[in-house]
């Protein structure tokens, strides 16, 4: 009952100053209201629901959203029944005033996966952990733009699960240059388990950023947050630190390929450890590169080094993948991607290597019975070593054929 009254008080939120303007304006600008009932092109990932509102002042749509996320596993016993996989069902009520110049979004949405396999009510009250709630409002007045975000999804929620993030923003842009600040805070245990600690951190951002047409963009970011836990449960160990971070960036667009150099220094104070310090220094290079209209190229290679002051141990974590998606036509693709990451302390305490491979060759053959009909061959590949503790390593090799049919 409490869903479904907050659903009405949201709709009679967005509806309301339309009925007030109503009264107020003239017979002629009655004439521009009107109710739409045509269906809007549908995107990925989202249905419409052919219902909308427009006038002078107020411009709203309610539309459904859903998502299935594709089957990464190519082990045969990991695999489950597509009515059993994690999706989500929701709508999405969004709304523009004064011709575009304030904005307001809510949206509702529930894990739609049940054993039955049947797709559930979005309002489903007998488990709020499976349901996200999420708002948002935009303004903008000029060169400046401002706003607040909220957003709360529950533990067995599939996107982002355990998390609530409240954030403030503003923004201003002026020739060249943009200046954005933000405030917020973050926290897990959104459904307050007992046995669970939570974990919260309040932040705040500022940052500047110079870009023209055709040249780099250069953006620095400084950011200030501190942690603390709460709720902790008897055998957990609190927590306590403050951070400060500062990021220099370097982005360019070309027009085949794009790259971003960024390069972060973070300070951490352990407020447990009588303000012992960590230092860390990350270097970060991603790119893509399309030499031609069905290839493309996506590489990532980071660099990660930690000093911890109480232990006198150094951290070092360099990181390398690639990914490959060909496209030769609408029935052949081809994509792989490879990985390797490597952790390492001075004191001899951590030292992993990792390494992660996956391919897939996908075919759409002939319609069969009129439905699209894909097969594909996909395979994966892992290896841990730890040199430290015997026994941790692990090694796997899989490979699958799938053939899908579009009305199974």
């Amino acid at each position: 009952m409490t869903h479904r009254r907050l659903l009405w008080g949201w709709f009679l939120l967005l509806v309301c100053p339309f009925m007030a303007h109503a009264q107020e304006s003239p017979q002629s600008d009655l004439l521009l209201q009107r109710i739409q009932f045509a269906d809007t092109a549908r995107a990925s990932g989202t249905s419409a629901i052919p219902f909308s509102i427009a006038s002078p002042v107020l411009h709203t749509s309610f539309q459904s959203t859903s998502f299935a996320p594709p089957s990464t596993s190519t082990r045969l016993k990991d695999l489950v029944p597509d009515s059993d996989r994690p999706q989500t069902k929701g709508v999405v009520a969004a709304s523009t005033w004064f011709k575009g110049q304030f904005a307001t979004e809510g949206e509702v949405a529930n894990n739609a996966t049940n054993d039955a396999g049947i797709s559930s009510r979005i309002d489903q009250r007998e488990d709020g952990t499976k349901r996200m709630v999420r708002m948002a409002l935009t303004g903008t007045n000029g060169q400046f733009r401002y706003g607040i975000n909220y957003r709360s999804a529950g533990k067995a929620f599939f996107n982002s699960p355990d998390q609530t993030v409240r954030e403030m923003w503003g923004e201003w842009g002026g020739g060249i240059a943009k200046l954005r600040s933000s405030a917020g805070q973050t926290w897990n245990n959104v459904d307050l388990d007992p046995a669970r600690a939570r974990i919260q951190q309040s932040f705040n951002r500022i940052g500047v950023a110079l870009a023209k047409p055709a040249w780099p963009e250069l953006s620095l970011t400084y950011t200030r947050s501190a942690l603390a836990s709460s709720l902790d449960p008897t055998g957990t160990l609190p927590q306590r630190s403050q951070s400060n971070s500062m990021e220099a960036a370097l982005a360019y667009t070309g027009l085949t390929w794009n790259a971003r150099v960024s390069s972060s220094y973070i300070l951490t104070n352990d407020d447990m450890r009588s303000g012992a310090r960590s230092t860390a220094f990350a270097q970060t290079l991603v790119a893509t590169y399309r030499p031609f209209n069905t290839l493309t190229l996506a590489p990532t290679l980071s660099y990660r080094t930690e000093t911890q002051s109480w232990s006198g141990a150094r951290i070092q974590t360099p990181m390398a993948s690639v990914s490959l998606l060909y496209k030769q036509s609408q029935r052949l693709l081809v994509s792989a991607m490879g990985g390797y990451t490597s952790t390492t302390s001075s004191d001899g305490l951590i030292d992993t290597d990792s390494i992660l491979g996956k391919g897939m060759f996908a075919f759409h053959l002939d319609p069969i019975y009129g439905h699209p009909t894909t097969i594909s061959l996909e395979a994966a590949y892992t290896n841990t070593s730890n040199r430290t503790v015997a026994g941790l390593d692990t090694e796997d090799l899989s490979g699958l054929v799938r053939i899908l049919v579009a009305s199974l």
